[in-house]
C-alpha cells in the first residue's frame, strides 16, 4: 500500500511539473516541483521522469522517520523555479539514519587462543622460571597492570615486596598521568575478566627477567584467568589484545621459548593483534572510544 502510495505521488508531481503554460517555460527548462516528504529513492523517481540528474547533500540530524528525506533544494532554488534540464540539480534532505552506534563496544568473541599446560606447574616460578601459582586479585590498575596477593615465596624474590604485576608482551594506552585515547576501554575489558575470574594464575617467564626495570620493581608475568563456567584457564594478554585494546610491545623475548601447541606465547601474541587488526578492532577500527572526549 505505502509503495502505491508513493507512486501514485511521484506520477501526481510530475504532472502537476508540467501544468505550467509550455509557452512560459523556456526550452530545455522543467519547473522545480513541491517534493516535500519524498525520500532520496523517490525523488530520483520523479526527476528520472523528467531527464534530469540530481545531487545530493545532507543537512541536520537524521531520525528513522526523516532518515533521507527531502530538506530543500539548493543553491537557493525554490519551488516553481525554472530549472535546465542540462545541469545536475542539487537536492538537500537529511542524512540516513542508523541504529548502529559509533562507539566500540567489546565482542563476545569464542576463546581460541592458548589454554595453561598443566605441565609448567612442575617448574619453580622464581628460577629458572616459567611456572605458575595462583594469587587473589588485590586491585586492578589499568588494562596491563595489576596488584595480586602472591605466595610469600613470590614476595621473598621481590626486592621491595611490591604486589603490582606488569602484563607481558603487551601495552594498553595510559589511564592515569596524561590519560590516552583507548586507555579506558582496554582498563575496563581487563578489569572485568580479573574481577569475573573464579581462578587467577600467574605464569612467569623464562626468557626475561623476573621484575621490570628499577624505577618500578614490578613482577613480569603472563596472566591466566579461570572464567565462569571454564575448566581451563584462557590467557587474559592474549584476550585483551584479540579485541584491539592493546598492542603487542616490550617483547625483550618473553613468550619465545614456552609454547602452547603449536606457536610459542609470542607468536599468539602475534596471531591476536593480526586479527584484530585484519577486522579493524578497538584502536585499529574506525569506531570510536566511548569514553574518550572528541570535542
Amino acid at each position: 500500500m505505502k509503495k502505491l502510495f508513493s507512486l501514485l505521488l511521484i506520477v501526481t508531481i510530475v504532472l502537476l511539473s508540467g501544468c505550467k503554460n509550455p509557452n512560459e517555460i523556456s526550452e530545455g527548462n522543467i519547473v522545480l516541483p513541491d517534493i516535500t516528504g519524498l525520500n532520496r529513492d523517490e525523488i530520483e523517481s520523479v526527476f528520472d521522469e523528467l531527464d534530469v540528474e540530481v545531487t545530493f547533500s545532507d543537512f541536520g540530524d537524521s531520525t528513522e522517520e526523516n532518515s533521507y528525506i527531502f530538506i530543500s533544494y539548493g543553491q537557493y532554488l525554490q519551488v516553481g523555479d525554472e530549472f535546465s534540464i542540462d545541469n545536475f540539480l542539487p537536492i538537500i534532505t537529511y542524512p540516513e539514519y542508523s541504529d548502529i552506534s559509533p562507539y566500540f563496544e567489546v565482542l563476545s568473541l569464542e576463546y581460541d587462543g592458548p589454554y595453561l599446560d598443566d605441565s609448567f606447574s612442575l617448574i619453580d616460578p622464581v628460577d629458572p622460571r616459567g611456572g605458575y601459582f595462583e594469587v587473589t586479585l588485590d586491585y586492578c590498575i589499568d588494562g596491563d597492570t595489576a596488584r595480586f596477593n602472591y605466595p610469600q615465596i613470590i614476595y621473598n624474590a621481590i626486592p621491595n615486596f611490591s604486589n603490582n604485576t606488569r602484563f607481558l608482551n603487551m601495552d594498553t594506552e595510559e589511564t592515569y598521568g596524561t590519560p590516552e585515547e583507548w586507555g579506558k576501554p582496554g582498563s575496563n575489558y581487563t578489569c572485568d575478566l580479573l574481577t569475573s575470574a573464579e581462578s587467577i594464575v600467574l605464569q612467569t617467564d623464562p626468557n626475561d627477567d623476573l621484575i621490570d626495570n628499577e624505577d618500578y620493581r614490578r613482577l613480569l608475568a603472563w596472566i591466566w584467568v579461570q572464567l565462569p563456567g571454564e575448566e581451563e584457564y584462557f590467557l587474559l594478554n592474549y584476550m585483551v589484545v584479540v579485541q584491539g585494546l592493546a598492542q603487542v610491545k616490550y617483547e625483550f623475548g618473553s613468550g619465545e621459548t614456552i609454547s602452547y601447541g603449536d606457536f610459542t606465547y609470542n607468536e599468539w601474541m602475534h596471531i591476536a593483534e593480526d586479527y584484530a587488526i585484519l577486522n579493524d578492532l578497538g584502536q585499529w577500527g574506525d569506531l570510536l572510544d566511548p569514553y574518550w572526549d572528541y570535542e
